[in-house]
């Protein structure tokens, strides 16, 4: 799961917004530290 929303967030120019990742967190699918390492590829 944590490549596919990676690749969905695509450095912050994907279609994955923040609230998204942070809903991913409370299902469980990936972990708070995979969320801020998917955010910090932002461009």
């Amino acid at each position: 799961m944590f490549d596919t929303l990676m690749w969905l967030y695509d450095g912050g120019k994907g279609p994955l917004t923040v609230p998204m990742l942070a809903n991913a967190v409370i299902k469980k699918w990936i972990s708070e530290d995979q969320k801020k390492e998917i955010m910090a590829t932002k461009n």
